[in-house]
């Protein structure tokens, strides 16, 4: 968890505010994670979710930004680690390598530390919350591509978070040892399965511009998620 007490400045929580009021999308961009951060994204999505009289989804939604957040910190944070132990990302057995020694620098001190480093590089997160009435779309993006291999692993975790109905069994059925359990992206789609979201409306990708992450939060029974309306034209 990440230890930095600063506190944002009145003048962003004003304009939060007003982005709430005129229903424009909002754009965050930071290094790593640091409580002020954390607070100001939760006070955000509790207010927009109130304005539509959707704050029951609130704390769901919480958990899913933070964990997403948090991995795709981790994921700059692990390019940099790579890179400062001449480590190819691309090769598998460097790989392999290199997640035994990250996990091993993994502590509340990283979030700091190596948000400094991810300034320094330009590794950024950039997080935007886009909505109306009908719906909430949460973006989750960095500048850190997956690797191929990667992006299979990601997507056997999501498809095993779908199979589960609780962490524990997760936790005792799939674990990876090269990169962990996989709990956060379980922890997301149990908690969009508890709060009655389809987990199918959070999917991860990569492209030449790094890695995102898409959730989208109907906020009422009569919104077609975007997956849906592509079936729907697929089928015909």
């Amino acid at each position: 968890m990440p230890t930095d007490t600063k506190t944002l400045p009145e003048a962003i929580h004003r304009a939060a505010e007003q982005i709430i009021e005129s229903e424009r999308k909002l754009v965050i961009k930071a290094y790593g994670v640091i409580h002020s951060t954390e607070d100001f994204m939760r006070g955000f999505i509790r207010k927009v979710m109130d304005r539509f009289n959707r704050i029951d989804l609130a704390p769901a939604v919480e958990i899913i930004v933070k964990e997403l957040v948090m991995n795709a910190a981790k994921a700059n944070f692990k390019k940099i680690f790579f890179a400062e132990n001449n480590l190819r990302h691309d090769d598998p057995e460097h790989y392999e390598r290199g997640m035994v020694g990250f996990r091993d620098v993994i502590d509340e001190n990283i979030f700091v530390d190596y948000g400094r480093k991810a300034r320094e590089a330009q590794l950024l997160v950039e997080t935007s919350f886009d909505f109306d009435k009908d719906r909430v779309i949460i973006e989750i993006r960095n500048n850190t591509r997956m690797a191929p291999y990667e992006e299979k692993r990601v997507r056997e975790k999501l498809q095993r978070g779908l199979e589960c109905t609780d962490m524990a069994e997760f936790l005792l059925e799939h674990m990876d040892e090269t990169e962990g359990a996989g709990a956060g992206l379980a922890l997301c789609i149990i908690t969009m399965r508890s709060a009655e979201l389809d987990p199918r409306l959070l999917t991860i990708s990569t492209d030449d511009d790094g890695t995102i992450a898409r959730v989208e939060i109907p906020l009422h029974a009569g919104y077609p998620p975007v997956r849906s309306r592509w079936q729907e034209a697929m089928a015909g």
